[in-house]
């Protein structure tokens, strides 16, 4: 068997297909072309195209993966939860964490920032945005570095959070607000403490 025609495929100018007698069996890389030494008319053994095809099966979900990743930040749970579900066996699982974590493209420190920022906004309390990073996988130390700096300013935001709310007439009852505020993750000590600060008794 020998090789027969390379083609610059057209949809991805990146990879190029390989013909063996005549027939399509494979797709590389540039760059894997290049570095195999594939041309036309190489003799390849049946042993030969079965590590090319694992090599272009693998390259090809690379790319997957890739294009997954660069979407929005994810943590490194998350990455292994998606390679499982695509059914990766575990070595090219171990393969392609490490390459991507060691190209930065996969970073818990970025996922954890990314997330913290994103979770603020919606008026999620510091604590709540620790549990969420929790169950992304994201260790202690890295939440901490990450909340630690949103920390000081729960205060500040429960009570712009309660000003905003104040005007809602379905927040009219404290119980509601209350209960309101700690789907934020708002503790209730530190809820009653802003509305007595924000909403003073009148005098009799």
């Amino acid at each position: 068997m020998k090789i027969t025609l390379l083609k610059m495929q057209v949809q991805n100018p990146e990879r190029v297909s390989v013909f063996v007698d005549n027939t399509y069996t494979f797709s590389l890389t540039i760059s894997e072309v290049l570095e195999y030494k594939l041309k036309k008319d190489v003799e390849l053994t049946e042993a030969d195209i079965a590590v090319y095809k694992k090599i272009s099966e693998d390259g090809k979900l690379r790319s997957l993966v890739y294009e997954w990743l660069i979407g929005r930040p994810h943590s490194t749970k998350e990455l292994k939860e998606y390679l499982y579900k695509k059914k990766i066996d575990k070595d090219l699982q171990e393969k392609l964490i490490a390459e991507f974590t060691s190209k930065g493209i996969l970073s818990d420190q970025r996922f954890a920032e990314w997330s913290a920022e994103r979770l603020l906004r919606k008026n999620k309390s510091a604590r709540a945005v620790a549990n969420e990073l929790r169950t992304k996988g994201i260790d202690s130390v890295t939440i901490q570095s990450v909340v630690s700096r949103e920390e000081t300013s729960d205060e500040a935001a429960l009570k712009q959070l309660i000003h905003k709310l104040s005007t809602r007439s379905r927040y009219a009852d404290k119980k509601k607000l209350i209960a309101y505020l700690q789907t934020k993750g708002f503790r209730y000590a530190d809820i009653k403490a802003a509305l007595e600060i924000t909403e003073p008794e009148q005098e009799p």
